[in-house]
């Protein structure tokens, strides 16, 4: 059996951590020493979405977010008021799939583009796309497919996508419940993939005329680029070994033939023909990790300089702190355990707020009570 690598520590100001309600919102302190009212640890900006699964800050200071549903809108995170900008009726939203990750061009301003990828039905068969649109006049148009056919499943699209530095999007796909995609060169499936802004394939990417970047992945929903230069993914394991991976160019990762570390019989004949990179950290029983970011701010100096993970079956954020050339995750730390139900996915304000989206209490919950919770501090 697996052996999870669990090294858990509350931080907690007494013994549970304080979680401030919305009846507590508007709580003036009237004392007479003149205090002014206190800044509440934790606040819902938003409770009536439908499956938020990307949340982004912009450089707007609104929160811009997509919902399963095809949905995408900005949220004032002060007060809540959401204006749609466009609903993708080509969207296709069963159990798992849907529009799901989304990114801002880097340059906004002068490039007022949004990328994003959904799954659609194309006869009776799922499959998946990248596309771009503008974004004028307080809404989205002109939509252009980057990236068509992936294919797509109800489980394992992946699909968190981010844009480096050098103007390369990244977009994890998942094995679409098909697990010889994975370690299959002819799919794009459970890959995590590399493409120039226009939907072409960089001439410098590890494989010829091709869009892979890494592969043997089976469910990756979580991807960042660190200031380090490191690529960190989140990544779903089946029954064993969700992990945290750091994605270098041209490497397997081992799904389906490896699960997690290589530590059986089966793994290591795999791993004598095939090159395969561990998971750096990983948790066995799993505990579905979604989104991963990097804090890089000191309003909440408990996550400063770390890694934050957003947890769905375990219902948390975990804090995990690496090592001083970030090849190695030294600890994890868990915050508001079983509070805000399902945690999809997690975004940065500029000045070190922390917004995060829920997805209900139980797998399948498809109702219109998903939140975003603003995170000013921890007590």
């Amino acid at each position: 059996m697996k052996r999870a690598i669990i090294i858990v520590s509350f931080i907690l100001a007494s013994t549970t951590l304080f979680f401030c309600s919305d009846d507590d919102s508007n709580t003036n302190s009237n004392g007479e020493d003149g205090n002014e009212t206190p800044v509440e640890a934790t606040r819902t900006v938003i409770e009536t979405l439908s499956v938020p699964w990307e949340i982004i800050w912009g450089p707007d200071n609104f929160l811009w977010v997509t919902e399963r549903n095809g949905k995408i809108s900005r949220i004032n995170p002060d007060t809540g008021t959401q204006q749609e900008l466009l609903t993708i009726n080509a969207v296709t939203s069963i159990q798992e799939s849907g529009l799901l990750g989304m990114v801002l061009h880097p340059d906004f301003e002068t490039n007022p583009y949004l990328y994003a990828v959904y799954t659609y039905e194309n006869g009776n068969q799922l499959l998946e796309r990248l596309v771009r649109f503008t974004y004028t006049n307080d809404s989205l148009s002109d939509e252009t497919i980057l990236l068509d056919n992936i294919p797509a499943n109800r489980i394992h699209n992946g699909s968190r996508i981010f844009i480096s530095e050098d103007l390369k999007l990244f977009m994890s796909t998942g094995d679409a419940g098909n697990i010889s995609l994975s370690q299959d060169m002819n799919s794009l499936a459970g890959k995590i993939l590399r493409i120039n802004l226009d939907g072409t394939i960089p001439s410098d990417n590890p494989f010829t005329n091709s869009y892979i970047y890494s592969l043997g992945h089976r469910n990756p929903q979580g991807l960042v680029l660190h200031p380090n230069g490191n690529i960190y993914s989140s990544e779903h394991g089946p029954d064993t070994d969700d992990e945290i991976n750091i994605i270098a160019s041209g490497k397997n990762y081992g799904w389906p033939n490896v699960k997690g570390i290589i530590d059986d019989i089966d793994e290591e004949v795999f791993a004598q023909k095939t090159e395969i990179i561990p998971p750096i950290f990983s948790w066995t029983p799993t505990i579905a990790p979604s989104d991963i970011t990097y804090y890089d701010k000191d309003k909440i100096p408990e996550w400063s300089n770390k890694l934050l993970l957003t947890v769905l079956k375990d219902k948390r954020i975990i804090a995990l702190t690496l090592n001083a050339d970030g090849s190695q995750i030294t600890n994890e730390e868990v915050f508001f355990d079983q509070q805000f139900g399902r945690i999809r996915d997690i975004a940065i304000a500029r000045d070190g707020r922390v917004f995060i989206a829920t997805n209900g209490e139980s797998y399948g919950d498809t109702s219109n009570t998903h939140r975003i919770i603003e995170i000013n501090k921890i007590e």
